[in-house]
């Protein structure tokens, strides 16, 4: 080849060479120009510039998805930030061209994380039936991928939204099922906001001490690692806790803190919501100028970020610190705002709060027919409430309740009406009389007549009153009927139809308190029948039935054990689902003695038992039972008797498993005076000693568990 040849392929050698290196520096420069403008999204949140910080995001999207140059990831990245800013119509957007890229690609897993995220914007939204379909497209990806970490997490997500929406008792078993998860695998920011969730659902059952318990153990649990923002929601819950107690020094002295901790974190959605609760209870505290501002702020916050909740939540505080002032006509203004917004959101329960306002500022202004015409309305809506969400029988009950004490309010004014009306004509025949004699007889004969007419008016007036009293009455019986249906169907467990653990909660404190008394009034104790016994029992590998013939089998196995344990006891023990496949046995008025020839007696028909699950042949299963007297030792506080007697019941069923299961192992007593070689049950629970009963060869047979943990 010639000198020239040899130029010509230098000079497209290199040539090549700048091709290239523009080539990789071109994605290079757009991905730093992509996160240039991410960071600036992330400024103008930060400095609360969020109509520009919404126009850049929408912008860089546009650009973005004509260009091809943003990745999903960045997409996602994006989408969090904004959601993390309470801006959640934006999110979505993002979220939804996240989720696009995720599906080209293929990327299962970041599908079904970008769908939870869609799920959550969503549910801030209010569009609860949207968030629920993302929630199920995600579970079944979940499903799929088998994990278990982002099933918790939908489950976390999917109990809250049923919360929000009503479905109280509903929402507890997804929530239970992510606490679980959380709980086994120490992730404690997670655990602690389920746990916060359940605590808000038993403040929605008036359960406030049970609430308080989940609250304060969710804020014990991430006090010294947890976040702000998480610890300060929850102390935002302890406030509004307090506040629906009446304790309302409590609840400002409780919010004060969790605005502290909020501000710290710069969530202005949690922090908005804290300050629409200090609103509200500085309104009750009688400083209303100062709670009605910061319901505004709140209210504003909420308008601006499209928090239908927050803003309903908001301006129902609002109009109740207009009555509170008197400003009668301010509260009917915000009243029917909220009537108008809950109508369109089709929330019956906002339409009755709004209108039971109007109701009352209606009768603070004296105008009766219109106080009347917005009561009719609410009976119609109460009708359809009624039939559509028995669960919410309760709150239905106490609205109720307050409408019939309103109607006969209306009454009484009615009366004072006409009172006040029969004096001022009282006068005005007798200026008459002093003016004009002649005109006398006219003029009684126009107020004979108007009294007359003013009479009849009263007599159909509260003839009606009577009659909407009397509907209310009736409605009111129905919800109390209601309400017991319900109450008996959340102490029930639905498939085996034992009591669960709701009931004993409300039942043992008394049986303990009357077993004390009794064994205090009868030294010999065991001469007597006043004992309290207590026993766990649990199937044995439960989980190879589900896993070899499936959960369907499971339940049927579940429903005929609780059979064989109705046929063991008697009707006046207690027989609790306590949880999967555990059951816990609490028999009353018994003798310590009997706990071996139980726990034997239930062993032995278990085993003999042949359980149907649908197929050719049946089954046999075995059981394992820890047993203990109930407290094992004499304790005075229910609590500490409870806690534990279960650590104990507990602690047996687990020394039983490890001994080979098929068998009992249990504590018939403890003593007084130390033992010689006392067990490690003895040790692990501070007893003096015991005396120790099992089914295996003798007690030094017994593998005792190094831990509680199964």
């Amino acid at each position: 080849m010639g000198s020239g040849g040899l130029s010509t392929v230098r000079v497209l050698m290199c040539a090549l060479l700048c091709a290239m290196c523009l080539l990789q520096v071109k994605p290079v420069n757009a991905v730093n120009s992509i996160n240039s403008e991410i960071t600036g999204v992330e400024n103008l949140l930060k400095a609360k510039q969020y109509a520009d910080a919404d126009s850049k995001a929408l912008l860089l999207l546009e650009q973005a998805l004509q260009q091809q140059q943003m990745s999903a990831d960045a997409f996602s990245s994006l989408g969090l930030l904004l959601q993390n800013a309470s801006r959640f119509e934006v999110s979505k957007a993002i979220f939804n061209a996240a989720l696009e890229r995720y599906t080209v690609e293929g990327k299962l897993s970041r599908m079904a994380s970008t769908l939870l995220q869609l799920a959550i914007s969503e549910r801030h939204l209010s569009n609860y039936a949207m968030a629920m379909t993302y929630v199920r497209r995600a579970m079944s990806i979940a499903q799929i991928e088998q994990d278990d970490l982002l099933k918790a997490r939908l489950n976390l997500e999917l109990g809250i939204i049923q919360q929000e929406q009503g479905e109280i008792e509903t929402a507890l078993e997804p929530l239970k099922q992510a606490l679980s998860y959380f709980r086994e695998n120490n992730m404690a920011n997670e655990m602690s906001l389920s746990l916060l969730r359940i605590g808000e659902i038993y403040s929605l059952l008036n359960q406030g001490a049970l609430a308080h318990t989940y609250y304060q153990d969710a804020f014990d649990s991430i006090e010294n690692t947890g976040s702000p923002k998480l610890l300060g929601t929850i102390k935002a819950r302890m406030g509004a806790l307090a506040l629906k107690s009446g304790s309302i020094k409590q609840a400002i002295e409780t919010i004060n803190e969790s605005l502290t901790l909020l501000l710290t974190s710069d969530d202005v959605g949690a922090i908005a919501q804290a300050k629409m609760l200090m609103g509200k209870a500085l309104v009750e505290n009688g400083d209303i100028p100062k709670g009605r501002d910061l319901l505004k702020e709140a209210m504003q916050f909420a308008s601006s970020s499209g928090q239908a909740k927050l803003m309903k939540e908001g301006r129902l505080a609002l109009a109740q610190a207009y009555m509170k002032e008197q400003s009668f006509e301010l509260a009917l203004a915000e009243a029917r705002t909220g009537t108008i917004d809950a109508r369109k959101n089709r929330d019956i329960r906002g339409q009755l709060s709004f209108l039971s306002l109007q109701l009352s500022a209606f009768v603070s202004l004296g105008e009766f027919k219109k106080a009347l015409d917005v009561q009719s309305v609410i009976q119609q809506l109460r009708e359809v409430l009624l039939d559509s969400e028995n669960k919410s029988a309760i709150e239905g009950l106490q609205a109720e309740i307050e409408l019939v004490r309103q109607s006969r309010t209306l009454e009484k004014l009615e009366e004072s009406k006409q009172l006040v009306l029969a004096q001022a004509e009282r006068e005005n025949l007798q200026t008459t009389l002093f003016w004009s004699v002649s005109l006398a007889a006219l003029l009684l004969t126009f107020l004979v007549w108007s009294r007359y007419k003013q009479r009849q008016q009263t007599i159909i007036l509260r003839r009606e009153v009577r009659q909407q009293t009397l509907i209310l009455q009736e409605k009111n019986q129905e919800l109390e009927r209601a309400y017991k249906t319900l109450e008996e169907v959340s102490l029930r467990d639905p498939l085996t139809g034992l009591y669960n653990r709701h009931y004993l909660e409300s039942q043992l404190p008394g049986e303990i308190r009357r077993s004390q008394f009794s064994a205090k009034q009868n030294i010999e104790a065991n001469k007597s029948k006043q004992d309290l016994l207590c026993l766990l029992i649990d199937i044995d590998h439960f989980k190879r039935i589900n896993d070899d013939y499936g959960h369907m089998a499971g339940d049927k196995v579940l429903s005929a054990f609780a059979n064989v344990l109705k046929e063991v006891f008697r009707q006046t023990d207690l027989i609790i689902r306590w949880g999967g496949e555990e059951f816990l046995v609490v028999c009353r008025q018994s003798n310590r003695e009997e706990l071996p020839e139980l726990a034997e007696r239930c062993r032995e028909m278990v085993a003999r038992t042949s359980f149907d699950i649908g197929l050719e042949d049946p089954i046999n299963i075995t059981c394992s039972i820890g047993f203990s007297l109930l407290p094992p030792d004499k304790e005075d506080d229910f609590d500490t008797a409870w806690k534990r007697t279960f650590a104990v019941v507990d602690y047996a069923l687990y020394a039983t498993k490890l001994s080979g299961r098929n068998g009992w192992v249990g504590v018939i007593e403890t003593l007084k005076s130390p033992r010689a070689n006392p067990t490690l049950l003895d040790t692990r629970f501070n007893f003096p000693g015991s005396r120790i009963a099992t089914s295996f060869n003798n007690v030094a047979s017994i593998t005792w568990p190094d831990t509680l943990d199964k």
